[in-house]
């Protein structure tokens, strides 16, 4: 990269640090750390989760589908969308965890099922999400790299020392500085920042590459597929190994049933000013990421086109030769689309897109970095002490965790050597926590005879067998030889003895199927209801500084507009009930057309650009109503929370099955 690509990543950097110094002085209290005192509207609460929720890994990991599959992704996340629309219409989940008034999961289980089953969830939690964050640094480092074309080994002072682990460091370190300086009040602003800054510069490499590349270009690389496995036609794909139409049918399920119990950003759940702020955050996020998603298409789709397109046959050569340093195939796969948009982009657009990839990795850094401690402080550690700290001591231990979080994820990074494609390694490591986590949540929220007992039952099993579906699959190549030797006529295990037969997504799916059977039965067995009125501050239980309405809509109808919805929230609503409902009712069509006769590639082709340019012109009116939106929340935060008495008692405490400052 040159000077001026430097220069972009310099000054975002130099942005988020002033922003940093400026708000930290808003932190005075636990809540402001960990909740940053529930203040955040909903456009902050969307632009900063999403951000939080891409990450570097998770862009290499797009790549990695994109150009594997193409286009077909998108056909079939269309099929999953109603789904994601009553979520988050409904509220579901988030609505009743908001008003349980709880910091984190684990603290609402407490309230919930009890302190014990908190401490062994926050630490269940707390291990899985080490795991998944361990490997972040590292494909972040080597994104950062190989893209910006980084020495494998610098000198200082006469002395060679390997780049990896530095950036890996520096990374970190950064990340680790933002939360420190003011918790969850800094976490929220930097990552506003950094969202604004990808939105806008998502927007600028989109159109460059519509501008750059010729349609019938990209299509002409696409379309080099063998039979089966085709980038443009969903109907045509069947032959695909991994991304294929079971992913996506276990998709519909686990949408649901992990609604909110991933805590890789826990603090979010609780940040909002209301309940309804939340829901109203979640319906937004249907709208936030369409430029997003559009860059994040085309990116790898230009790359393949390249590499496959011999129109590029010179730009190919240079890529191939740049990936021939990569021995491990698995690390080739992953660099492929960076390694080759180092060819693509221009000088400035490179520089964007750096700046993009750092500000992905500090945004979902600290974010995850301040979850996983803040559960480990707040649910594993907290519940054993008697005497409640004072904020200041619990500050500082908060931090204590921070940096701890940082130092494993740094070893882990370095030791562990990824052998899946990460979103893959993302399902089985979230299992070991989600598989019985979902039934745990739902049940606890809405099922008022759910048990302690269930909740053991579930949490344990979904557990179990998501550490031995990782265990086996990690060590397959040892084990397969010693099973044909138990059972030398099995064929099918002679078919498989190459490479593990289920993947990540098919072990996480039997996980949490078996978790609901442990968790209903066992209560079922017992005579057990709880006041769900007292968990959720409803009725007589409920706090005098609660602006939500008296009584929530119930059952379907919390799918209609209640007395706290504005005239504007209104037209979000329907538009995005048509929005999601129109491509649903396009899929259910075109589903059902490729069904009765045979549709060429041609007529999806022609489908897959008008979606392309309907997504362009809504990615400029989005970015721009989302950034002024944004810029208004941030200003009431900052009166909010120059105006918020701070309570000592609001620390996540649960005393008696209550919060500490209900009592």
């Amino acid at each position: 990269m040159g000077y001026i690509d430097w220069g972009i990543v310099a000054l975002l950097l130099m942005a988020m640090l002033a922003l940093v110094l400026y708000s930290r002085r808003y932190m005075r209290g636990v809540a402001d750390y960990l909740v940053a005192n529930r203040c955040a509207g909903r456009y902050l609460l969307t632009l900063s989760e999403g951000i939080a929720g891409l990450g570097a890994i998770t862009i290499v990991g797009t790549f990695e589908i994109t150009y594997q599959a193409g286009f077909v992704p998108i056909w079939w996340g269309y099929f999953l969308s109603p789904l994601g629309l009553i979520i988050a219409l409904s509220g579901f989940v988030i609505y009743r965890f908001r008003q349980t008034r709880s910091m984190t999961m684990p603290q609402f289980i407490e309230m919930r099922y009890g302190r014990s089953f908190r401490v062994f969830c926050g630490m269940l939690a707390f291990l899985s999400g080490l795991i998944n964050f361990g490997v972040f640094p590292a494909i972040t480092a080597r994104f950062f790299i190989h893209f910006c074309q980084l020495p494998e080994v610098f000198t200082v002072l006469g002395t060679p020392i390997a780049t990896f682990p530095v950036v890996m460091a520096l990374e970190l370190g950064l990340a680790l500085f933002f939360v420190f300086m003011g918790g969850q009040i800094t976490v929220l602003m930097t990552d506003f920042t950094q969202s604004v800054f990808c939105l806008v510069s998502f927007l600028v490499i989109m159109l460059f590459l519509i501008w750059a590349f010729d349609w019938q270009d990209i299509i002409a690389g696409l379309q080099t597929r063998p039979t089966g496995e085709s980038m443009l036609h969903p109907f045509q794909a069947g032959s695909m190994k991994d991304f294929n139409m079971a992913y996506y049918l276990i998709g519909v399920f686990m949408v649901a049933y992990t609604t909110r119990a991933w805590q890789g950003s826990s603090a979010y759940n609780s940040s909002a000013r209301t309940a309804h702020e939340a829901r109203m955050a979640g319906i937004l996020a249907n709208w936030r990421a369409i430029a997003q998603a559009m860059a994040l298409l085309l990116m790898p789709l230009c790359v393949y086109a390249v590499l496959h397109n011999p129109a590029f046959s010179e730009q190919a050569a240079e890529i191939t030769r740049d990936l021939g340093q990569f021995s491990d195939p698995v690390l080739r796969h992953q660099m492929t689309v960076p390694v080759g948009l180092k060819h693509i982009l221009p000088a400035g657009l490179m520089g964007l897109l750096a700046a993009v990839i750092m500000a992905a990795a500090v945004s979902t850094d600290n974010t995850y970095m301040h979850s996983w401690s803040s559960i480990f402080i707040q649910d594993v550690i907290m519940p054993f002490r008697k005497k409640p700290l004072t904020p200041k001591q619990h500050i500082r231990l908060l931090r204590f965790g921070l940096v701890g979080v940082a130092f494993f994820a740094w070893c882990f990074s370095i030791i562990f050597p990824l052998r899946d494609y990460i979103y893959m390694f993302f399902d089985i490591t979230g299992a070991i926590f989600l598989g019985g986590a979902g039934s745990v949540i739902i049940g606890g929220l809405y099922w008022k005879r759910g048990t302690t007992a269930g909740a053991w039952a579930a949490m344990i099993v979904g557990a179990v067998l998501s550490v031995g579906g990782l265990g086996v699959q990690s060590y397959w190549a040892s084990l397969s030889p010693v099973l044909m030797g138990w059972f030398p006529d099995w064929t099918y295990l002679h078919s498989v003895a190459g490479d593990f037969p289920f993947n990540g997504r098919h072990m996480m799916f039997f996980a949490m199927l078996c978790a609901i059977l442990a968790y209903v039965g066992i209560s079922l067995m017992q005579n057990y209801t709880h006041n769900m009125d007292k968990l959720l501050h409803r009725g007589k239980f409920r706090r005098a500084d609660d602006p939500s309405v008296d009584q929530p809509l119930k059952s379907w109808r919390t799918l209609g507009m209640g007395p706290e919805f504005s005239r504007w929230d209104k037209v979000i609503y329907v538009c995005t009930i048509i929005w999601v409902l129109g491509w649903w009712c396009v899929f259910l069509l075109g589903s059902a057309v490729n069904l009765a006769v045979d549709v060429g590639e041609d007529t999806w082709i022609a489908f897959w650009r008008v979606n392309l340019w309907i997504s362009v012109v809504l990615a400029v009116f989005t970015s721009v109503w989302f950034i002024v939106g944004g810029v208004r929340d941030v200003r009431q935060m900052f009166v909010d929370l120059r105006s918020t008495r701070v309570d000592v008692d609001d620390d996540g405490r649960v005393i008696d099955g209550e919060n500490a400052d209900d009592r």
